[in-house]
């Protein structure tokens, strides 16, 4: 805390050299004693009011929870007690004062330096709250909701990731998100896609960058890897359903051998505020070794929306078939959800 009251004297004092000097070199005359005397009240009352102000307006509890996180790198033993007597304070503050976003924002990111993911996620709830066009915020809410799950971008952290970017398109820790779900669901495409948005955001780090790059060239050679047993599918939703289906709601693309058997060779799992999208079939999601994409020469492509979520279909869901086509330079299969499950 020191540099910081370091940094305000010497912000004092170069407010003082701006108004007293001219007082000073006022001639001596009845005038002059009086604007000499103003000099010295000056001196005397300005750091007193700004410290009062800083006190009764600043977040001093802020103040110290930046600092402790500042220094949570050195060497002093107490660091991580003093830090959470930091973030003590300022939840306390926040718990009298709760319509602060920027400090349950603050305390959010508090949460996730002392590895307390959950609490972060409720800290950021708050935040989001009083502020849910932030972008930023936005995505460090995702960040957390992830962190919480054990690292696991599911249907809650997407759905604030997509938030996120449909107020900032560029927003860095949103786009690396939706890249990592997307690559963690074998929809490489849209992952490469995230990736290069993010590796071209302007004033990026060099080392996210070059990260970036990395993965793209990572994902593309795991495409070429299975390019001879891939389909790329386009789903989309009838015009008549669109008011059918909620942001909640869970997407599965699957392709079905030819023989009958209703066990996909293939499946993504995506959520249904996706729609519509672009997906990748491949050996490498088959659910059992002898049933793969590259052993049958014909399948059916069937996409579903479900409600509750399960792989089984249920009445209510919402369906749709590509019919026969091959695994073989197929191009882009098309399927458009248009049948309700009765």
């Amino acid at each position: 805390m020191i540099p910081f009251w370091l940094i305000a004297a010497a912000m004092l004092l170069a407010a003082l050299a701006c108004v007293v000097p001219p007082l000073l070199r006022a001639p001596v005359t009845r005038q002059g004693t009086a604007h000499a005397a103003l000099a010295g009240l000056l001196i005397a009352l300005v750091p007193a009011s700004a410290l009062t102000l800083y006190m009764r307006i600043g977040d001093p509890a802020a103040l110290a929870v930046q600092t402790a996180a500042a220094s949570s790198a050195g060497e002093h033993a107490d660091t991580p007690a003093s830090m959470e007597a930091a973030v003590s304070l300022l939840a306390a503050r926040l718990r009298r004062s709760p319509g602060d976003a920027q400090g349950w924002a603050m305390l959010g990111r508090s949460y996730m330096v002392l590895e307390r993911p959950a609490d972060a996620t409720q800290a950021y709830r708050r935040a989001v709250a009083l502020n849910p066009r932030d972008a930023d915020l936005l995505a460090d809410y995702a960040d957390a909701i992830a962190s919480a799950n054990g690292g696991n971008l599911n249907d809650a952290a997407l759905r604030v990731v997509d938030s996120a970017l449909a107020l900032d398109a560029g927003e860095p820790k949103a786009l690396a998100l939706a890249a990592s779900a997307a690559f963690d669901r074998r929809d490489y495409t849209n992952a490469i896609g995230f990736w290069e948005r993010l590796s071209q955001v302007p004033d990026l780090a060099p080392q996210i960058a070059q990260q970036a790059q990395k993965n793209i060239d990572e994902t593309r050679a795991v495409i070429a890897k299975g390019s001879a047993a891939s389909i790329e599918v386009h789903v989309k939703l009838s015009p008549e359903l669109k008011t059918r289906v909620r942001p909640t709601d869970t997407l599965f693309v699957y392709a079905l051998a030819d023989d009958g058997s209703r066990m996909p060779l293939a499946v993504q799992r995506l959520s249904a505020n996706q729609l519509p999208a672009t997906v990748y079939l491949d050996d490498s999601m088959s659910m059992t070794p002898s049933r793969r994409l590259s052993a049958f020469a014909r399948v059916n492509i069937d996409a579903r929306v479900s409600a509750s979520g399960q792989a089984r279909p249920a009445p209510g869901d919402l369906t749709g078939s590509s019919g026969p086509a091959s695994t073989k330079n197929a191009g882009v299969i098309e399927v458009t959800i248009g049948d309700v499950v009765r």
